[in-house]
């Protein structure tokens, strides 16, 4: 991820999650290069449709990983990932019958990701830092008990 994506996330939708917060901006960078090509061609780009949809798939696959590995209930928060994406796709192959609407689709993905990013993901985000301060704090319980022990 270029840093200049970085660029494309507002301040207000960071969470403090790097490997999160870089992926929210390569998607708002992403989509935003696909509105300047579907207005450039005057039509709905499939290809950069398609390669947004993908990314936007490994990126929820990014935060289920990590609830997983810090011990999170994340199946509210992935229930809400399978409702967008199943709407998604919908928009995305409604767009090959006559009457597609590129723009609505856009203004959809849009407003979608801000309101998650702010409704869920920072939630999720203070969640992750709690578990892994959580954890650095046990492991420095454990190694200061273990030097008392054997001290």
């Amino acid at each position: 991820m270029r840093n200049s994506s970085l660029s494309y996330l507002p301040s207000t939708l960071v969470i403090d999650v790097p490997e999160i917060d870089e992926q929210h901006a390569g998607l708002f960078e992403q989509l935003e290069t696909f509105k300047v090509s579907c207005i450039d061609h005057n039509a709905y780009q499939a290809d950069e449709a398609e390669a947004l949809f993908a990314t936007l798939e490994a990126h929820c696959r990014t935060e289920e990983r990590l609830a997983r590995q810090s011990g999170l209930d994340f199946s509210g928060h992935g229930e809400k990932h399978r409702l967008m994406l199943r709407g998604i796709r919908k928009m995305l192959n409604d767009m090959e019958k006559p009457g597609g609407d590129v723009f609505s689709l856009i203004r959809y993905v849009d407003y979608w990701f801000e309101r998650h990013i702010q409704e869920e993901d920072r939630n999720l985000g203070i969640n992750l830092r709690q578990a892994a301060f959580a954890e650095v704090g046990e492991q420095f319980a454990d190694e200061f008990l273990e030097q008392r022990v054997s001290g």
